[in-house]
């Protein structure tokens, strides 16, 4: 009874020390993909001289077909006015990070968000 035991409490151990590095390797996906569309609508925003709602749209469709809920998906930008040419444009995402680890080894708590930043100099000529 007592190897039965403890081999219960070391298959639990040994599932821990197995899935730790892949939920780790999702959550690194995850916060890229949060990057790779934070660069994607930052670079089409340039060409428009603002965030559209149709490219909010398409990168919360992005990311949704990822995971994330399409309502707590934040896409932000430093203005609502068309930029002329030469202006800075800066794109913000935050997204909601999932709870993949089954325990924290470290004494500090994980980020609630994924957060992307993007800017680039408007290329927009009227």
């Amino acid at each position: 009874m007592k190897e039965t035991v403890l081999r219960a409490l070391f298959m639990w151990l040994v599932l821990f020390i197995l899935l730790q590095p892949i939920f780790t390797y999702i959550d690194y996906l995850l916060d890229l993909q949060v990057k790779a569309n934070t660069s994607y609508i930052t670079q089409k925003a340039a060409t428009e001289g603002l965030v559209t709602s149709s490219m909010k749209n398409e990168v919360i469709a992005n990311l949704k077909a990822v995971g994330f809920p399409e309502a707590s998906i934040v896409i932000s930008s430093n203005t609502e006015t068309v930029q002329e040419r030469k202006q800075r444009l800066d794109v913000y995402i935050k997204a909601p990070r999932l709870n993949l680890f089954p325990y924290n080894f470290s004494s500090g708590s994980q980020p609630a968000h994924y957060y992307g930043h993007g800017s680039i100099m408007s290329e927009y000529v009227d």
